[in-house]
């Protein structure tokens, strides 16, 4: 693996500038602890359980599926077909569908059966997106800095989504501009593992991929070292956002620490 090699390269494949909104997804038995539980702590998400027999299911989907579209919305449509994803159906607890039930911060906060008018609908949704919600499985402090603290221990462990839930409303405080240095990392982790941060360009989203995996393995040099190949695949906007994440994992590590120092050097 080369150290640190600044030479930039364009790929030839264009990929669509800014962010696509996933607004619909399928999940399944096999996926439904990222898509749904973990991106939770992202965005609120609306899991619709249905299956092909069933008339009412194909009644509310469309009428789900049209709203989840609104470009304005900050909710996304999980799809789950409870013939072939059995396991998690019987863990929600779902005896009869249509079933719906929204997730927040890891957790259940509303549920609903059957098909029911749009304003209803509307309002369930409303509800979802501001409600209160207590992070499951993670201890929030309410001091700065032991919070800061919390949030410096997930990113080094590459937990990315325990860490932005941590880094959404972080105090008016000392530490958060530091707090603000450590977002774009918890960010990157958090979109490329449930694939929200994928570009359409294969070479970069491979390194984008193994800097990921090599976060979640705590070895920071590994992932600087994919990051910094990243910027050599990428257009101009993905050049940007690579060194923002860069300069997000330096902050992390430390100016005295010695991958830093040795990054600051090849620069």
């Amino acid at each position: 693996m080369r150290l640190f090699s600044f030479g930039k390269k364009k790929d030839n494949k264009k990929k669509k500038k800014g962010k696509k909104r996933h607004a619909i997804i399928d999940v399944t038995d096999a996926n439904f602890q990222m898509q749904v539980i973990k991106r939770s702590y992202k965005q609120p998400v609306m899991v619709d359980f249905w299956a092909s027999w069933c008339m009412p299911c194909r009644q509310l989907g469309p009428v789900l599926e049209r709203m989840a579209e609104d470009p304005d919305g900050t909710w996304i449509l999980a799809k789950l077909n409870t013939e072939h994803n059995q396991y998690t159906a019987n863990k929600y607890n779902i005896r009869s569908i249509p079933a719906v039930k929204m997730f927040r911060n890891g957790r259940v906060i509303g549920e609903f059966t059957g098909v029911i008018p749009q304003s209803q609908i509307s309002q369930f949704i409303h509800e979802g997106e501001t409600a209160d919600v207590p992070m499951q499985g993670v201890k929030v402090s309410k001091d700065p800095a032991k919070r800061l603290q919390q949030i410096r221990h997930h990113l080094k462990k590459g937990n990315g989504f325990q860490a932005y839930a941590l880094l959404k409303d972080f105090p008016d405080s000392p530490e958060a501009e530091e707090a603000a240095r450590l977002s774009p990392l918890a960010n990157f982790i958090c979109d490329i593992e449930d694939g929200d941060g994928l570009t359409g360009i294969d070479t970069l989203d491979e390194q984008y991929q193994k800097a990921n995996k090599s976060l979640q393995r705590s070895k920071p040099a590994a992932a600087l070292e994919y990051l910094t190949q990243a910027r050599e695949v990428g257009e101009d906007i993905d050049v940007a956002y690579t060194n923002e994440v860069i300069e997000s994992l330096l902050a992390l590590l430390g100016e005295n620490h010695k991958i830093t120092k040795q990054y600051r050097a090849t620069a």
